[in-house]
């Protein structure tokens, strides 16, 4: 019995060294028959351990247990275990697969069985069955068979059959179900890695459709006050610009003209709608009268070319001539005179 515990340690301490799971069993075995049907016992219990190992690949455990049996008691008949009433100690090599998507597996041992009287022989000892795993639990029901001559063979003429029901309690887990786990945490830490790196990208393509949509703004803005910049010097480019100047005493064409505003002005106000004012002035000499109308045709003159080369339906053209009037110096001199005589033009918008 101390050389079946001291084993039964060292069974514990090696599987657990080396990872493996930890079985407890209880066990109620309510059929013990002998070799012939004259030789019955009495109901009996039984109490174990199981070292188990994982395969990793498929649903396949393997590993080595022992058992202890209470005493065959009451049994009848010629047969070893009813005359001595022994306890029977089996070690076994165990294996178990997993069936129906691993809801049942199928059991199956192998061993040697002791016995603690001298009168039967240990022998060979086998069992076969069917389990049920609920969380760290365990349900079997194996039908076992032990030889009492010393033999090796599972068919001798001497041995003891039974059928069990055992209950059993795992510690430490699965390895299984630590690859499964770890491939899961894998599965998701890498999941989680590939979301954070959409996440960027996205948040990288969002970013830059915002610096896009900020420069396009900005470039939108810069236009809008460039175009308003440029429209404001165009007003005031059109405001008071002296077209003709330094006119002939009493003639309609000026010394001095800028013929190549016209062309501009077509440009420049092909988008606009208002009215172009031209308006004339002469010098002091000769009557007021004179001077008015001699302005007046100077202005329909200019007024005239404007006309001809506007393209745009939206600008009105009027023209005024205002005589000797709005002075650009004290018109004492043949030059300053000369310098009052002159055309010209305002755009006003509408």
């Amino acid at each position: 019995m101390k050389k079946l515990s001291i084993m039964l340690a060292a069974i514990v301490i090696s599987g657990v060294t080396y990872g493996a799971q930890l079985e407890l069993k209880g066990g109620f075995e309510p059929w013990r028959e002998g070799n012939n049907s004259y030789s019955n016992f009495d109901e009996g219990g039984s109490l174990g351990a199981e070292i188990l190992f994982n395969a990793e690949e498929n649903p396949f455990d393997y590993g080595i247990g022992m058992e202890w049996k209470s005493k065959f008691s009451g049994g009848n008949g010629d047969n070893i275990l009813a005359e001595t009433k022994a306890n029977a100690f089996p070690i076994y090599l165990t294996g178990k697969y997993g069936i129906s998507d691993d809801l049942f597996y199928l059991v199956g041992r192998t061993g040697w069985a002791m016995y603690d009287n001298s009168s039967a022989k240990d022998g060979f000892y086998g069992a076969a069955g069917i389990g049920k795993e609920f969380g760290s639990f365990t349900l079997e029901a194996l039908y076992e068979t032990m030889d009492l001559s010393g033999s090796s063979d599972m068919y001798s003429s001497d041995r003891a059959n039974l059928a069990s029901i055992k209950i059993g309690y795992k510690f430490g887990e699965n390895k299984r179900d630590v690859i499964s786990r770890e491939k899961e945490m894998a599965m998701k830490a890498e999941y989680e890695k590939q979301q954070a790196e959409m996440k960027r990208i996205e948040a990288e393509k969002k970013l830059e459709a915002e610096k896009i949509l900020a420069a396009k703004e900005l470039a939108e803005q810069n236009r809008i006050a460039q175009e308003k910049a440029d429209r404001e010097l165009m007003l005031n480019k059109y405001s008071s610009l002296v077209v003709a100047r330094n006119y002939e005493t009493d003639k309609l064409d000026a010394e001095t003209s800028n013929d190549s505003i016209f062309t501009e002005m077509n440009t420049d106000l092909a988008k606009e709608a208002g009215v172009v004012k031209v308006t004339s002035y002469t010098d002091s000499r000769g009557s007021m009268e004179y001077n008015k109308k001699l302005s007046q045709e100077r202005a329909d003159k200019v007024a005239d070319e404007i006309k001809t080369n506007l393209t745009n339906e939206n600008i009105e053209v009027i023209s005024e001539g205002l005589g000797e009037t709005n002075f650009l110096n004290d018109n004492a001199t043949f030059e300053e005179r000369k310098a009052n005589r002159r055309t010209e033009i305002n755009f006003m918008v509408k």
